[in-house]
């Protein structure tokens, strides 16, 4: 008897399900798909991403290498899909405060000006990852998490950020709460979460040249892995310039110079400061570390991809016209992506790690990376080296991998499904499977034309805002979980316009 009733509430438990998944909502339709993308529903269905397609609430989007997808939301607003990118839709709605979670990589999204002038103390968006959330108050940023050393970046072009640390033990139902006891990041600057830490990175002035060239890659163009830095020479360009740019037309040249000292100016007051003040400001620019709060130097570069910042050692030279110090053994920027690359000779692991080949014997090490004032921190070629371990090949087996990162997706929304069931409505107005063709008015942003700008409105906090990432470590078996190691670079990169008409 026993049986037969854990059988009929395994049914009824079932079938409540289904008919819950029924009632998610379109959220985003698919504007534009290059290469291969795949979407993970609600349900835990897998299917393939086509252009206008329709995705709802709790979808998982993956695209695959050199692939790209743009998505259009009910909201106004955009959000670009880049190369190896995995992210989850949390929570999106036109009255609720979204929620995007990052699994992996990146994302960059715009806000426009209007949508500020609502309740600006208030977040419009959060984008958060396994170890950090930021609430967006505008207007223009960058969003880097890496799963395989759990450090999350943040970059801010324009407007107001604040960043935080997610630690154990705090409310993810309250991000608003968490967010406001963290960073605010100002126009030029970065900060980065990082393990063993429970606070971000003071934020501070990132390389002039570097978040030119971030800002400007919009569709998120990757730099080719067989380019290095051949040399250390100073270059001839000015910070922040190409040599396109510099070799082209005067006009092109004079619009990209008056962005260059915009960027720069914003956050630089040595011009109007005192001398007494000045030096304070150039102290300050070093940068400097006080238990938990860490301060890189101004026109510090750093590796988006896996929050590695890169020191200046005290061969770096402070630059009074863009307030940041420089360092010409570092490395250089592509101007084209923003991407940083090593000195020849060097290169960064997928999970965060710097390496240095020996050029008599052809060993390789791992430089350990210190975040120090610049008076105190060493150059790479005189950092302190340790014995490198490589993983272990059986490991970096791409397709065992990826089939493995599958099902652990599946199984953190049947995991997510069986909490939040408990608060869905039953009797509430349903939809059909998951994914759907194109149906009904046309949404927001689905046109090639440029969308009228506008706003969002401020609704209260989410109700649940559990991740799937933490339910899965709690319901997944060691015996089942990803291997983390592995030397294959993997990036997610999103771009998101949020925009509302007037």
């Amino acid at each position: 008897m026993k049986k037969i009733s854990l059988f009929i509430t395994v049914t009824m438990l079932l079938s409540f399900l289904a008919y819950s998944n029924q009632g998610s909502k379109k959220v985003a339709i698919v504007k534009i798909k290059r290469g291969e993308a795949t979407i993970i529903s609600p349900d835990g269905s897998t299917s393939e991403i086509n252009k206008g397609m329709w995705l709802k609430e709790g979808a998982i989007v993956k695209t695959g290498d050199k692939s790209f997808v743009k998505l259009s939301f009910i909201d106004k607003s955009s959000m670009n899909v880049g190369p190896k990118s995995e992210l989850k839709i949390e929570k999106f709605s036109k009255d609720d405060a979204g929620v995007i979670n990052v699994l992996t990589g990146k994302i960059r999204s715009k806000v426009t000006k209007d949508y500020l002038n609502m309740e600006k103390d208030k977040s419009k968006l959060f984008v958060k990852s396994k170890s950090a959330v930021m609430g967006i108050r505008g207007t223009d940023f960058l969003f880097s998490t890496n799963k395989k050393n759990g450090a999350t970046t943040a970059v801010l072009f324009e407007g107001s950020v604040v960043f935080n640390k997610l630690n154990r033990g705090d409310d993810l139902r309250d991000l608003e709460s968490i967010v406001n006891k963290g960073r605010r990041i100002e126009p030029g600057q970065f900060s980065v979460t990082m393990k063993g830490k429970t606070k971000p990175t003071v934020p501070s002035k990132m390389s002039s040249k570097q978040i030119h060239g971030l800002e400007k890659n919009e569709d998120f163009k990757t730099t080719d892995v067989s380019k290095s830095s051949k040399s250390t020479k100073k270059s001839v360009v000015p910070p922040g310039l190409s040599g396109d740019v510099v070799m082209g037309s005067t006009t092109n040249l004079k619009s990209e110079v008056e962005k260059v000292i915009k960027t720069q100016l914003t956050g630089n007051k040595l011009e109007e400061a005192s001398p007494e003040e000045k030096e304070k400001m150039i102290e300050e620019s070093k940068g400097f570390v006080a238990g938990d709060d860490v301060k890189p130097a101004d026109g510090t570069v750093v590796d988006v991809d896996t929050g590695i910042m890169i020191p200046l050692g005290k061969d770096s030279t402070f630059d009074s016209n863009t307030g940041e110090w420089v360092s010409n053994t570092v490395g250089t920027i592509d101007t084209a992506t923003g991407d940083y690359l090593p000195p020849e000779g060097y290169q960064i692991t997928d999970d965060g790690k710097m390496l240095k080949t020996d050029e008599g014997t052809g060993a390789v090490q791992q430089v350990v990376i210190e975040v120090k004032p610049v008076d105190e921190a060493l150059s790479l070629d005189e950092a302190q080296v340790v014995e490198y371990q490589a993983p272990d090949p059986a490991l970096l087996e791409e397709t065992k991998i990826s089939g493995e990162d599958d099902k652990n997706l599946v199984d953190e929304f049947e995991a997510l499904e069986q909490v939040e069931v408990i608060e869905e409505d039953p009797m509430a107005q349903t939809e059909s499977e998951g994914v759907q063709p194109v149906e009904g008015p046309t949404p927001a942003g689905t046109s090639e034309a440029t969308v009228e700008e506008g706003s969002l409105e401020r609704p209260p906090a989410p109700s649940d805002l559990s991740t799937a990432d933490q339910l899965s470590q709690q319901l997944t078996p060691p015996s089942e979980k990803t291997p983390t190691t592995t030397t294959q670079r993997t990036r997610t990169r999103l771009r998101i316009k949020v925009r509302k008409q007037p």
